[in-house]
């Protein structure tokens, strides 16, 4: 049962990571990509510690499988984090720049914005506001997820922390 149970850690630190980022961006203003790389760290750890008491260490093959799996899920949660940031800031962020660009004020902007924000699907949306240093990033996020849970020394601190409850 451990062993179905344990890849929702992973998935918890995705999600978790990408609603932050969606927060730092609505807080800040700031699209920062090197905040994917949060994600990732989330994602592995999230899946290390629900898998360290599953998987006996010495299972390359399935460490192997768990590394796959949250590199998989650090791509969810850089999906989750964008997607929420359309969602809580791009309205306010495209009526900022419309007023800006077109010299209105924002009771006239806003209609307009919103006519665009619900006419466009959300993915163009997102990828509209991604920067080329994201993909960097997220590859990144990915990489470090599968690092943490895949590195052997990671997986033996974990255990003596969390071991064997």
């Amino acid at each position: 049962m451990k062993i179905i149970i344990a890849p929702f850690g992973g998935l918890v630190g995705a999600v978790l990571g990408g609603i932050l980022w969606a927060k730092y961006i609505q807080w800040t203003g700031s699209t920062f990509g090197f905040i994917a790389v949060c994600i990732g760290a989330f994602t592995g750890i999230g899946m290390l510690l629900t898998c360290v008491n599953a998987i006996d260490a010495d299972e390359k093959m399935h460490w192997l499988l768990v590394s796959i799996g949250a590199a998989i899920f650090a791509v969810v949660g850089i999906f989750v984090g964008k997607y929420l940031d359309v969602h809580w800031n791009a309205i306010a962020q495209m009526t900022e720049q419309y007023m800006q660009d077109r010299d209105l004020t924002e009771e006239q902007a806003v209609p307009i914005v919103k006519n665009l924000y619900y006419g466009s699907p959300k993915f163009e949306l997102m990828k509209n506001r991604m920067e080329w240093f994201d993909l960097i990033f997220g590859t990144i996020a990915v990489i470090v997820a599968f690092y943490i849970t895949f590195n052997p020394r990671i997986r033996n601190i974990t255990n003596k922390l969390v071991g064997n409850r």
